[in-house]
């Protein structure tokens, strides 16, 4: 694992998936100057919310001359998250919007963002990340510390910044270049040392309390960031080969999520509700960076525009099987033998293996039971059976969505022998 210990905020910028309310860097300092169609956007599956293209740019710069060293993992990590929303949430990202190394000078950062600026419409969402070396120092007022200024630092840098700052890209300028972008939602992320400088003290908000649709047709502009404003991030780590700590989390929750992860703790749709939103992204990425016995850093989170009250949400492709269980749940609750019927073949066919299914089995039976379909030893058979099923799943630690398991597999197995059946393991 590499600390960048002497680089100062490396910084790594990503406008990713779910901008909500926005952070005014206030304290950073005076202006310098003036796929898999997963991420289907809400409009195509709702028809009344106003998101055009879902749209990724970013920079990832390796290849620093003096007087920064050169660093491991910044090209990969934005070629990575690239690959993440693309293949899995269906973004556009055009190669032009995406620089590494050399082609990352002041001057083609500031390009970038004009030719952004001049192409988005009011409609995108912008997805924007940053990879490479950060620097910082002190604002003084009349001899005191008053508060820190951080910098990215582009390709083209020559000098320390102390000595030429005109060469490096204050915090709080890009960002401000980047709420004035015309895309509806535009959410960052820093994963640098000192990051948190881009927060500049204002407080974070809850997770999204409103209707999906409703949000996303607000303006937002959000960053999170990969540390607090006084610590250090790594530039690589032991679990991510060729990622840093916390891109390498943020790729592996966002892959799991689009992919439908059973384990909903290690994905960034904890609660599972198809949507994805930047203050759950936080939440996840925060929870297993400050966690991972490596790290040294706190992910942080907030807005870097107060005209900001709605959040960008990427919709998950649905989970056919889900879909198909929750049907049979509700037709079982609600006696329809037909819909139960075909929603239960849908899910058997799907995945006959999952702790589920051998519930469906279980819920076919009494289904059978009620409407007295088939004979009593092949319904006694089939009940003995999903029973075991379920048992094995629950002895794996599995939650059992039904009360007093081992007894009623003891009293069907029982009735079972009783009425003749041909039980496997019997004698």
């Amino acid at each position: 694992m590499t600390y960048v210990a002497s680089r100062g905020p490396a910084l790594f910028l990503a406008l990713t998936i779910s901008a909500v309310v926005a952070l005014t860097p206030s304290g950073i300092g005076a202006q310098d100057r003036g796929s898999r169609e997963i991420g289907t956007p809400v409009s195509e599956k709702e028809g009344d919310t106003p998101i055009g293209r879902y749209v990724f740019a970013g920079i990832g710069i390796d290849n620093y001359g003096a007087p920064w060293e050169p660093l491991e993992n910044a090209v990969n990590d934005v070629d990575s998250v690239r690959s993440v929303f693309v293949e899995e949430f269906g973004f556009e990202s055009p190669d032009e919007w995406v620089l590494h190394d050399e082609d990352a000078s002041k001057g083609g950062i500031e390009a970038m963002i004009d030719d952004l600026a001049n192409n988005l419409e009011r409609d995108d969402a912008l997805v924007f990340f940053y990879a490479g070396h950060g620097d910082a120092r002190d604002l003084e007022f009349e001899g005191e510390v008053v508060g820190s200024a951080g910098y990215i630092v582009p390709a083209s840098v020559k000098s320390p910044l102390a000595e030429s700052p005109r060469q490096y890209i204050r915090i709080n300028d890009l960002l401000e270049w980047l709420s004035e972008l015309p895309s509806r939602h535009v959410f960052v992320i820093l994963d640098s040392c000192h990051s948190g400088l881009a927060l500049g003290g204002l407080k974070t908000r809850g997770a999204m309390t409103q209707q999906a649709r409703t949000l996303m047709g607000r303006q937002s502009r959000r960053v999170l960031t990969s540390a607090q404003g006084d610590e250090k991030a790594a530039d690589g780590g032991e679990r991510f080969a060729g990622n840093s700590l916390f891109t390498g989390w943020l790729i592996e929750g966002l892959r799991r999520a689009a992919r439908g992860a059973q384990d909903s703790s290690n994905d960034a749709d904890p609660d599972e509700n198809g949507l994805i939103t930047a203050s759950e992204i936080h939440t996840f990425v925060s929870g297993v960076v400050g966690a991972a016995s490596e790290s040294r850093q706190t992910p942080d989170f907030g807005a870097f525009s107060y005209d900001d009250r709605g959040e960008l949400v990427l919709v998950l492709e649905g989970d056919d099987y889900q879909e198909a269980y929750e049907t049979a749940v509700g037709a079982y609750d609600d006696l329809k033998d037909d819909v139960f019927d075909e929603a239960f073949a849908t899910a058997i066919d799907l995945d006959p293996d999952r702790m589920e299914s051998a519930y469906l089995r279980y819920l076919q039976v009494e289904f059978d039971d009620f409407l007295e379909r088939g004979t009593d030893v092949e319904r006694l058979t089939r009940r003995v059976a999903a029973l075991r099923d379920l048992n094995a799943y629950a002895d794996a630690g599995a939650e059992i969505p039904i009360g007093g398991l081992t007894m009623a597999l003891a009293k069907a197995t029982r009735q079972c022998r009783k009425a003749g059946c041909d039980l496997e393991g019997d004698n």
